[in-house]
């Protein structure tokens, strides 16, 4: 299908994924036409006759790539000038418009799917599917990751896409068997992984208080934001009630990881502290860290202390 004389809509909440779509179609328009012009504009800018200039031709070049990022912030009195703009594009224009996904512009995506603008979705990935990125990535860099490198990697650099790609492109550099291992990672994230929000709150949950405070103390030393920490523990304890709530229940095998919606390394992980947890405490332990959570977000004039106090409740919770 030719680059110009088209419309395409990327919609859905994983920026890495949108950008990549967006720039593969630059890539191909420019391929197609070398000289064209490419136009970048954020919809709350398409005010007066700024789409006119957006999508028009210059004295340069008769061909646009015209990119309109965040679309849920179009003007009303733009939306069905752009519409039609999509609907029936112009051939000298490749039309690229960008949504971020959830309900704020949902009318204006309503009103292209109903014009049947081509549309590419990019899904936010379930925890079990990080796995398979990073094997993908490590692919796209010509290496090899296995099985616990990826774990490792995981729990290093957590589930930000971004992260997890800039790390796989690092590591590939120096990966000089074309594998990336344990060892490489260490090398790399040594710090980030051992005093990281998410072994603050695995010591957390093994009600280990001596580890616990002693990851928390390093984190805050080496530069780890407080909200990551508070995110961090409002996961682990989300994931176990979901797992208490199945145990209950009995659900097992792959089953359980379907209803979790989590890889089995971290529910195997969760299975062996869940002796400890009660589905009271666990609840109990949101809340607590849910005021944390404020309080490093400016309830609190001293967040480092905020953090030891909701680290020291929550333990309470499991010496009960």
């Amino acid at each position: 299908m030719p680059a110009f004389g088209s419309a395409l809509l990327v919609t859905g909440p994983e920026p890495l994924l949108a950008s990549r779509i967006v720039a593969d179609a630059k890539a191909a328009a420019l391929r197609e036409q070398p000289g064209a012009d490419v136009n970048e504009i954020t919809a709350t800018d398409l005010e007066d006759h700024m789409l006119s200039e957006v999508i028009g031709g210059s004295l340069f070049s008769t061909h646009i790539v015209a990119v309109i990022d965040d679309l849920g912030s179009c003007p009303p009195e733009v939306v069905e000038q752009l519409v039609d703009v999509a609907r029936n594009p112009p051939d000298e224009l490749c039309l690229i418009l960008v949504h971020p996904g959830g309900n704020k512009g949902r009318g204006v995506v309503d009103k292209l799917k109903k014009a049947k603008v081509p549309t590419q979705i990019v899904a936010a990935l379930k925890p079990s599917e990080l796995g398979q990125f990073i094997t993908a990535e490590a692919r796209r860099a010509k290496v090899r990751i296995g099985a616990e490198a990826n774990q490792e990697l995981q729990q290093a650099v957590g589930g930000d896409l971004r992260a997890l790609a800039a790390a796989v492109k690092q590591l590939a550099v120096d990966a000089e068997s074309g594998e990336i291992d344990k060892a490489l990672i260490h090398r790399y994230f040594a710090g980030r992984a051992e005093a990281s929000s998410f072994k603050v709150a695995d010591a957390v949950l093994a009600g280990n208080g001596a580890v616990a405070m002693e990851n928390l103390r390093w984190a805050l030393e080496t530069g780890v934001a407080p909200v990551l920490i508070t995110s961090a523990l409002a996961g682990s304890f989300r994931g176990m009630g979901r797992l208490l709530d199945a145990q209950s229940r009995r659900v097992s095998g792959g089953e359980l990881a379907r209803a979790l919606g989590m890889p089995p390394w971290k529910i195997r992980n969760l299975e062996r502290t869940s002796r400890n947890w009660r589905s009271g405490d666990v609840a109990q332990a949101i809340r607590i860290v849910a005021e944390g959570d404020a309080a490093v977000k400016g309830a609190a004039t001293d967040a480092d202390y905020a953090l030891e106090k909701m680290v020291l409740a929550i333990l309470k919770l499991r010496s009960r």
